[in-house]
C-alpha cells in the first residue's frame, strides 16, 4: 500500500527588516527615491506592508487575463516614491469622502428603524421578544447597551430603575452601525418592508443586504483599508431592478458607491458625492481610472447621478 503524503506545516521564517534595508529593496526593484528622509518617514509612519499595496499598480505586470507582478518584481521605469505616496494619499482622501457621505445614511437608517419600531411597539421595543425574530440575540444587544459610555445613559440609570434599559431614541446614539444592521435583519419581515419603504426600496431583502454592504464599507474606510481598486469579496449588494445595470460587478468600489448614492438621495438634498468624485479625480495619480474602480461608461449622465437637486428650505 502506497504511503500517504503527509501535510507539512509551513513555517513563516521572514525576519523583520530595518528601514534602510527596505529602502534598498525598493531601489533594487527600480523605484526612484529622490529624498531619503521622505522615504524613511513614510516607512516609519505608514509602514512597508501598507505601502506595498500602493506599489502594485506601478510594477511591471504579466500579460495574463488577471495580470500579476512579474517576478522578480520590477517597477515601471521612471516610477518614483512620490508616485506611490500620491496613490496612498488619493485613497486616503477617497475614504474620507466615503465616511462623510455614509454618516448621514447611517444616521437616517438607524433613526427610521428606531422611530418606526418605537411607534409600533413602544420605546422599549428591543426588549419585546415578540417583536423580534427567533434569531434575535437579546443578551448580546443588551450587553452593548450596558457597555455604552454616555452621560445621558448614566443619567437614565441613576434616575430610573425600570425598564432596565433607556428608550430607543437614547440607545440609537450609542450603538454601532453593525449593531443596527444586525437588528434590522432580526425584525419581522413586515416591519422590515415598512422601514425599507421609507428609503424607496420595496424589497426587504435588498435593504438588509445594503445595510450589511454599507456597514462593511464603512468599517473598511474607517480602519484605513485600501478601497480605490479593492475587490470587495464580502457582503456584495443585492441588485435593485432599477439599478441592475450599475451592479454588473458587485465586487467593485462603484457598486458600493451606487448603494451609497441611492440611499443618500433619500435622506439628503445634497448632490455632493458626484461633485466630490469629480474633484478628487482631477488630481488623481495617472494609474487611477474610473474603469479600475468599476465605474460604468457614462455613469455621471445616468439618472441616478444626474437628478435635479432640490435646494434646502430657507430658514
Amino acid at each position: 500500500m502506497a504511503a500517504q503524503p503527509q501535510n507539512r506545516t509551513r513555517l513563516y521564517q521572514k525576519s523583520t527588516q530595518p528601514i534602510p534595508d527596505l529602502i534598498a529593496k525598493l531601489q533594487q526593484r527600480g523605484l526612484i527615491i529622490n529624498d531619503m528622509s521622505a522615504a524613511t518617514t513614510a516607512l516609519t509612519f505608514i509602514g512597508y506592508f501598507r505601502l506595498r499595496g500602493y506599489c502594485l499598480p506601478y510594477y511591471q505586470m504579466t500579460q495574463e487575463k488577471k495580470p500579476k507582478p512579474l517576478e522578480p518584481k520590477i517597477f515601471i521605469p521612471g516610477t518614483t516614491l512620490e508616485d506611490v505616496i500620491s496613490l496612498y494619499e488619493f485613497d486616503r482622501k477617497l475614504r474620507l469622502i466615503v465616511l462623510e457621505q455614509i454618516q448621514k445614511v447611517e444616521i437616517g437608517l438607524r433613526t427610521c428603524l428606531s422611530e418606526y419600531m418605537s411607534e409600533k411597539y413602544g420605546c422599549h421595543w428591543f426588549m419585546n421578544l415578540t417583536a423580534m425574530s427567533k434569531d434575535y440575540d437579546y443578551e448580546g444587544f443588551s450587553g452593548q447597551i450596558r457597555d455604552a459610555k454616555e452621560v445621558f445613559i448614566d443619567h437614565y440609570k441613576q434616575k430610573y430603575e425600570h425598564p432596565v434599559h433607556p428608550p430607543s431614541w437614547m440607545i440609537t446614539e450609542t450603538l454601532s452601525f453593525g449593531a443596527w444592521s444586525r437588528m434590522y435583519k432580526n425584525l419581522h419581515h413586515f416591519d422590515q418592508k415598512q422601514i425599507a419603504a421609507k428609503f424607496n426600496i420595496q424589497n426587504a431583502d435588498v435593504m438588509a443586504s445594503w445595510f450589511h454592504t454599507l456597514c462593511h464599507f464603512r468599517n473598511l474606510s474607517a480602519h484605513h483599508n485600501r478601497i480605490w481598486n479593492r475587490s470587495f469579496k464580502a457582503f456584495p449588494p443585492a441588485k435593485l431592478n432599477s439599478l441592475s445595470h450599475h451592479m454588473t460587478n458587485p465586487q467593485t468600489l462603484y457598486s458600493r458607491l451606487v448603494v451609497l448614492k441611492y440611499l443618500s438621495d433619500q435622506v439628503s438634498w445634497s448632490d455632493g458625492l458626484k461633485q466630490q468624485i469629480h474633484e478628487i479625480m482631477h488630481t488623481k495619480p495617472i494609474c487611477v481610472t474610473f474603469e479600475k474602480m468599476g465605474f460604468i461608461p457614462g455613469w455621471d449622465k445616468d439618472p441616478l447621478w444626474s437628478r435635479a437637486v432640490n435646494q434646502p428650505p430657507q430658514l
